[in-house]
C-alpha cells in the first residue's frame, strides 16, 4: 500500500521555493549591504576631508587619509589631468573601473570646491584603489560574494530536503506497520525508531492490540453464546413441551420435567455470566475484574444446596474437605466455574459424583462411559476453553483429564497472600 506522495512533493517544492528564496535574497543583500556601508563611510570620511581641505594651511601631508590629495592651481598638474579636472562641474565625481587620463589609478572620488560663485578654485582626489571590499559588480569579490550565498542556500537546500527524506522514511515505515495485516510478531522498522515516529507506531500497535482482543472477545462472545445456549434452550423447551402433553403425568414425571427445566434455566444463567465476564476488558490495575478474599469450600457447600433439587434420583454425592484456606479473586465466577463443573459431572455422572476441597483445590470426578473413541473429555457445560479463559483472570488453573470411564476435573486457584487456614 502507497499512499499518494502529494505531502512529499509538496514538502520537497517548498524547501527548493525556500532554498532559492534565500539564494536570491542573500546574493542581493549581502552585496547591497557591503556597498551601502562602503558608500556611508567613504561618504562620511570625505566630508571630513573636505572640511580639512578648506582651511587656509591645508596640504597634502595635513589630511588625515592616505591617497588623498588637494589641487589648488592647475597649471602645475599634467596637462592631461589639469584639462579632466577642469571639465568637471562643482560637486562630488566617482570613477570605478575606467582609465583616467593623467593618473595611474581606476578607482577616483574627485569633489571640486568652489568659491561660492560657482568658480572652481580646488579639487580633492581621493584615491580608492585597494580599499574597497567588492569594487563594482563584476568584481571578483562581488562574484565571490553572489556565489557564497548561493552555495549556502544549495546547503540549507540540501540539508532541508536530507530532513525531509528522513522524515518521510520514517513516516514510510510507520505507513508499512499500519497497512500490514496482520500486524508483525516482532517490532517492526517503525516501532524501533528512537523518535516521535517510533512513540506513535509504538501507540498504535498497543491500540490495535486492544481493538483485536476486544474484536475477538466480541466474536467469542457471539459464536459460543449462540452455540452454548442452544442446550439448555433446547432442554428446557423439551421438558416444558412434555409438561404439556402430560397433564395426567404422575407427580414423580411432572418433579422430573421441572428439575429438567430448574437445570436449563441454572446453566443458562451460568452461561450468560461466563460470557459477560469474558466480554469484559480487564482493567490494567484489576486485571481480573473483582478481586476479593473467600474459601472455596464455601462456595461449594453453598452451590450443592441450592441445587439440591437438580441432583438426578441414584447419584450420589460425595463431599470431602480440608482445613478452609482463603483464596483471591471473585467469588462470582468461582461460582460460575465450580457451578458449571459441578452441574454437569451431576449430568454425565453415573451413580456418584466426588467433591473433594482441598485447600487452594477443587477436584470433581464422575464415573460415565466414554463419549468419543479419541478418549477426548466432553460434557463439561459451556466448554474447557470458556471455562480456562475465565480461570485465566485471575492466574488459576483448570485441567480436565479422562481415564478408565471415570472424568477428573481440577481447578486450582490462587491463594492470597494473607491466605490462613480457618
Amino acid at each position: 500500500m502507497s499512499s499518494p506522495p502529494r505531502l512529499r512533493r509538496g514538502l520537497v517544492l517548498l524547501i527548493a521555493a525556500f532554498g532559492a528564496a534565500l539564494a536570491l535574497t542573500y546574493a542581493w543583500v549581502v552585496p547591497r549591504l557591503v556597498l551601502d556601508t562602503e558608500d556611508t563611510l567613504f561618504g562620511n570620511q570625505l566630508e571630513r576631508l573636505r572640511e580639512q581641505a578648506a582651511r587656509p594651511e591645508a596640504t597634502d601631508e595635513t589630511l588625515a587619509a592616505p591617497g588623498v590629495r588637494v589641487v589648488r592651481d592647475l597649471s602645475g598638474e599634467p596637462r592631461e589631468l589639469a584639462e579632466f579636472l577642469r571639465a568637471l562641474p562643482v560637486g562630488v565625481h566617482e570613477f570605478y573601473d575606467e582609465r583616467l587620463p593623467g593618473l595611474s589609478t581606476t578607482e577616483l572620488i574627485v569633489a571640486v570646491e568652489d568659491d561660492g560663485s560657482g568658480a572652481p578654485v580646488r579639487w580633492l582626489l581621493y584615491d580608492l584603489s585597494g580599499l574597497e571590499a567588492l569594487e563594482g559588480p563584476w568584481s571578483a569579490r562581488y562574484l565571490g560574494a553572489v556565489g557564497g550565498g548561493f552555495a549556502l542556500a544549495l546547503l540549507a537546500t540540501l540539508v532541508g530536503l536530507l530532513a525531509a527524506r528522513r522524515l518521510f522514511g520514517a513516516l514510510d515505515d510507520l505507513e508499512r506497520l499500519v497497512a500490514s495485516e496482520p500486524p508483525p510478531a516482532s517490532p517492526s522498522a517503525a516501532e524501533r525508531r528512537d523518535d516521535e515516529i517510533g512513540r506513535i507506531a509504538r501507540l498504535w500497535r498497543d491500540a490495535d492490540s486492544r481493538l483485536r482482543t476486544a474484536l475477538e472477545r466480541e466474536r467469542r462472545f457471539t459464536r459460543d453464546a449462540s452455540h452454548e445456549l442452544r442446550t439448555p434452550i433446547a432442554a428446557a423447551r423439551g421438558a416444558l413441551e412434555l409438561l404439556r402433553a402430560e397433564p395426567a403425568a404422575s407427580a414423580e414425571r411432572h418433579s422430573e420435567l421441572q428439575r429438567r427445566v430448574d437445570g436449563a434455566l441454572v446453566e443458562m444463567g451460568d452461561l450468560v455470566h461466563a460470557f459477560l465476564w469474558l466480554a469484559r476488558e480487564p482493567e490494567p490495575a484489576h486485571p481480573g475484574l473483582d478481586r476479593e478474599l473467600f474459601a472455596p469450600s464455601e462456595v461449594v457447600e453453598r452451590l450443592l444446596r441450592e441445587r439440591s433439587t437438580l441432583v438426578p434420583m441414584g447419584t450420589n454425592v460425595v463431599v470431602t474437605r480440608a482445613p478452609d484456606t482463603l483464596v483471591e479473586g471473585s467469588e462470582r465466577l468461582a461460582r460460575v466455574v465450580i457451578g458449571n463443573v459441578l452441574g454437569n459431572a451431576l449430568k454425565h455422572g453415573d451413580g456418584t459424583v466426588s467433591v473433594a476441597v482441598e485447600g487452594a483445590r477443587v477436584v470433581v470426578r464422575n464415573a460415565a462411559a466414554p463419549r468419543s473413541a479419541s478418549g477426548a473429555v466432553e460434557g463439561f457445560g459451556f466448554g474447557l476453553e470458556i471455562a480456562r479463559d475465565l480461570c485465566a483472570r485471575f492466574g488459576w488453573a483448570l485441567q480436565a483429564r479422562e481415564h478408565d470411564g471415570e472424568f477428573t476435573v481440577v481447578l486450582e486457584f490462587a491463594p492470597a497472600a494473607d491466605a490462613r487456614a480457618r
